[in-house]
């Protein structure tokens, strides 16, 4: 007889099969069959971070500046967005110091009067100014007409002393009471002249807006509804006078 049997046709038919089947895995390419996608490794790139803004390359360094003050520097009658110290934000010194201000300023607030939320220079003080501040600026107060000299006095000198004790480094900078009469009242004359004592026996730079006359002449103008605040053009006023008093107390 000549054929095979069928059980030794069927071995010898898978073992073909099992051949012709290792030969094609051979010879297929690698990467070609479909397989789940390997998981990634780590990307070495740093995450984005925000960056602070790029100083212009010819200006200086920034000045940091305090402000401390009552509703002079608050903006009332006008807007916060529109208070000098806010409109100063955005300027810079001589030689293109930019400015970072940190305004303190409480409505109603004095070197003895407790302002809105009650809390007077002193306080403002406490509260805001770093040992890395370069100016802290004192503006007004009317706030504290009426006061007892002896009290005015102690408190003044208390708050320039907070001060110099949190920055040691800083130009401490007072601007006495403004006043939009071309004859200031003398019991406001006696608050500025009490303050001025006070800056000048502990080297604190006094400046005088009524002496100086800031107002004189134009205070319809520079002062709202109110005879009392700045106008809008008023805090323009005040960012100029106190840009080119602040580029003079940092030596530009």
């Amino acid at each position: 007889m000549n054929g095979s049997s069928p059980r030794i046709l069927a071995v010898a038919k898978a073992s073909a099969a099992a051949m012709l089947l290792l030969a094609t895995a051979a010879c297929t390419p690698a990467g070609t069959e479909a397989q789940p996608t390997p998981a990634q490794p780590p990307s070495s790139r740093p995450a984005a971070t925000r960056q602070a803004p790029v100083a212009d390359s010819k200006s200086g360094p920034t000045v940091r500046v305090v402000v401390i003050g009552d509703s002079l520097s608050t903006g009332l009658g006008t807007s916060p967005k529109l208070a000098w110290p806010k409109l100063l934000q955005s300027a810079h010194l001589s030689n293109k110091r930019p400015v970072q201000v940190t305004n303190a300023a409480e409505n109603g607030s004095g070197y003895l009067a407790p302002g809105e939320d009650g809390d007077t220079f002193t306080m403002e003080v406490e509260s805001a100014v770093s040992p890395d501040a370069d100016v802290v600026v004192f503006f007004g107060s009317d706030n504290d007409t009426g006061a007892d000299p002896g009290e005015l006095r102690d408190a003044a000198a208390s708050t320039f002393a907070a001060a110099s004790s949190l920055a040691p480094n800083a130009v401490l900078v007072a601007v006495g009471p403004l006043s939009g009469s071309e004859e200031p009242d003398p019991v406001l004359a006696d608050v500025r002249d009490t303050q001025a004592a006070v800056a000048q026996d502990m080297g604190v730079k006094f400046i005088d807006p009524i002496a100086e006359q800031w107002l004189s002449g134009r205070a319809d103008v520079l002062l709202g509804p109110d005879g009392e605040h700045p106008s809008a053009q008023g805090q323009k006023f005040l960012r100029d006078k106190m840009k080119r008093i602040l580029s003079a107390a940092v030596q530009g």
